[in-house]
């Protein structure tokens, strides 16, 4: 909003535009806002309302900057000062044994201080600064709304409610548990199995309450100790009396353990079970009984071989009693089914999974005598006539110092395993990546379907690949192989048919104008037309599988990440970083070469 005309017209319309803002307040908000543009505001102006009650007074005017950070101010100085609450009783009862008790009663002492300290330093500074810069936020905020008349302007009850919401939310549990001690972790655990036991004891016995259970419990205990007693007692004691008498001893350890679990879930008050629900970890929300312990196993089929079919397996399922009363959470419940899924497929489809081990086997052994008995010379001129015909001098020279140093550090038959599981993985990633892009960039659907897909793939942390890995094939350099390509693949897909995608409308409608088919038009126009882009996605899934082939090391791999791995178990730093160093000179060598091949790609 330009204001033009008269200087009084000028100062109206500026004085109407405050108060069409700001509604209430107009004497403060209009000589404030006014030495705000002429800069004029001295650096001690506070305003009351944001010094007094920051969080309301923000809230109300819709100024949502000032409300979080003085809500955490406050939050964090109260916190603070809870520190002092929690631990001043401890303070005290160490004191009250002080010969014992003087490292706690330093630390103790040094806490409060500290914390004392800070709380009210937080408390009074934060206010104080809260209140100082309050009207020049509040200002923006009127600047803005001069362009957009979107934006919050005026006093709205509604907005003070939410304020208000949001304040109830965070704050009362927050100072709670700052005045808490650390929960243990198994407390709310342990509450949780007392409560289901002694339900399950009420079942058992037919008991109508906890209470007359522990009656009876503690009679039959009584009881039990006894009899124990009076054999206990007997000198020589004739075998039946032995025998009685380490059957009362069991009775008697099942009787306490039930005693003592009925009495924790008696003993357990609101507050205990609060604290499991509001302060501790996320509540368990439920506890199942769990799935049956199945094993499935292959045994030879002696129905098979007795006809004549040598070798012949079939899958046995084994089922094994589940433990009497267990209970568990719905992370166990799942893990344990999915355990359960994987023993079957594996069992069931073994020969499948033979299979590609197998091949991915006999293809790392053939890529590896490729590298490994290819003389070094030979290898070591394709790399440099390379970097020479496609990058320039400077890369030349690098490259030549990167094989240098895996020389001279008698590290390049290793290099050359590592390279041989990149090589296998970059070419199952392309052999897979590069049709499933081509269909991503064709049909929307597949989008739709494959890009959460691919999110979750470059999400998961990589170790986590391994673990179905050698669920399914084992420990050894195939299942590498596949959590490498698994996770490597997302950035081929993704670039792939981004390449595609990117194609100019125009040049397809002239592809098909001249009377190019769809698959001409893919072949002859957008393929080409996308190898930038691919060679891009090629360029990182070769980065991410120099990385994967490091942290296969740990389920079999072989190579420059055995070397990291050996060295991180014992303890070798200098092994471990100089095979470090070689990663890294192989990745940025192979980056180097690729790029100058990108852009070669991109200039035609």
């Amino acid at each position: 909003m330009i204001l033009t005309g008269s200087p009084n017209t000028v100062a109206e319309g500026r004085v109407s535009s405050i108060q069409a803002f700001v509604t209430s307040g107009v004497p403060y908000y209009v000589p404030t806002f006014e030495r705000i543009e002429k800069n004029a505001l001295p650096w001690w102006h506070v305003n009351p309302w944001a010094l007094t009650v920051p969080w309301l007074w923000a809230g109300l005017r819709g100024v949502w900057l000032v409300f979080w950070i003085a809500l955490a101010i406050d939050l964090l100085g109260i916190v603070c000062l809870m520190q002092v609450v929690k631990f001043s009783p401890l303070l005290a009862e160490a004191q009250a044994n002080a010969a014992e008790n003087v490292t706690l009663i330093d630390r103790y002492s040094k806490w409060i201080r500290n914390f004392g300290t800070a709380g009210a330093v937080l408390l009074v500074a934060g206010r104080l600064w809260v209140g100082g810069r309050a009207d020049r936020w509040y200002y923006r905020q009127y600047s803005r709304w001069r362009i957009d008349q979107t934006i919050a302007s005026g006093v709205d009850p509604r907005r003070l409610l939410l304020a208000g919401l949001i304040m109830l939310i965070v704050s009362p549990l927050t100072i709670y548990r700052a005045t808490q001690l650390r929960l243990d972790g198994r407390a709310c655990l342990n509450l949780i199995r007392a409560g289901e036991e002694t339900d399950a004891l009420l079942l058992r016995t037919g008991v109508a309450d906890a209470a007359s259970l522990i009656d009876g419990l503690q009679a039959e205990y009584d009881d039990l100790s006894d009899q124990f007693a009076r054999l206990d007692a007997i000198r020589d004691r004739t075998s039946e009396q032995n025998s009685r008498r380490s059957e009362l001893r069991k009775l008697l350890r099942d009787t306490g353990r039930d005693l003592e679990t009925a009495r924790t879930a008696v003993a357990t008050g609101w507050r205990e079970k609060f604290d499991c629900w509001f302060i501790d970890d996320f509540p368990t929300l439920a506890r199942l009984v769990p799935p049956e312990n199945v094993i499935y196993r292959r045994v030879p089929d002696e129905e098979a071989i007795a006809s004549g079919r040598d070798g012949a397996t079939k899958v046995v399922r084994t089922v094994k009693d589940p433990v009497e009363g267990r209970r568990v959470n719905i992370f166990t419940y799942s893990a344990e089914s999915i355990d359960i899924s994987i023993n079957y497929l594996r069992a069931s489809f073994a020969g499948i999974f033979d299979a590609m081990t197998n091949v991915l086997r006999q293809s790392l052994i053939r890529v590896e005598i490729l590298f490994m008995q290819t003389p070094w010379p030979v290898i070591s001129f394709l790399f440099l006539a390379l970097a020479w015909h496609y990058t320039g001098r400077a890369t030349t020279v690098f490259v030549g110092a990167c094989l240098a140093f895996l020389a001279a550090f008698e590290l390049w038959q290793v290099a050359m395993q590592t390279m041989a599981l990149v090589v296998v993985s970059t070419a199952l990633c392309i052999l897979v990546g590069l049709p499933v892009g081509i269909w991503m960039a064709k049909n929307k659907w597949a989008r739709w379907i494959t890009e959460p897909v691919l999110d979750v793939m470059q999400t998961i942390p990589s170790l986590s690949y391994l673990v179905p890995a050698v669920a399914f094939f084992g420990i050894s350099q195939p299942p590498a192989v596949l959590a490498t390509v698994v996770f490597a693949m997302p950035p081929m897909i993704k670039l792939t048919a981004l390449g595609i995608l990117q194609v100019p409308e125009s040049t397809k409608e002239a592809g098909l104008a001249f009377g190019a088919s769809e698959r001409q038009l893919l072949i002859k126009v957008e393929l080409p037309m996308a190898i930038p882009s691919i060679m891009a996605g090629l360029n990182q899934t070769i980065m991410l599988a120099l990385s994967m082939a490091t942290i296969s090391a740990f389920i079999g791999a072989e190579g420059l990440g055995a070397i990291v791995t050996a060295a991180l178990g014992d303890a070798q730093a200098g092994k471990g970083l100089l095979a470090g160093i070689a990663i890294a000179l192989v990745a940025m060598m192979i980056d180097r070469i690729l790029k100058g091949i990108r852009m070669s790609f991109s200039r035609i």
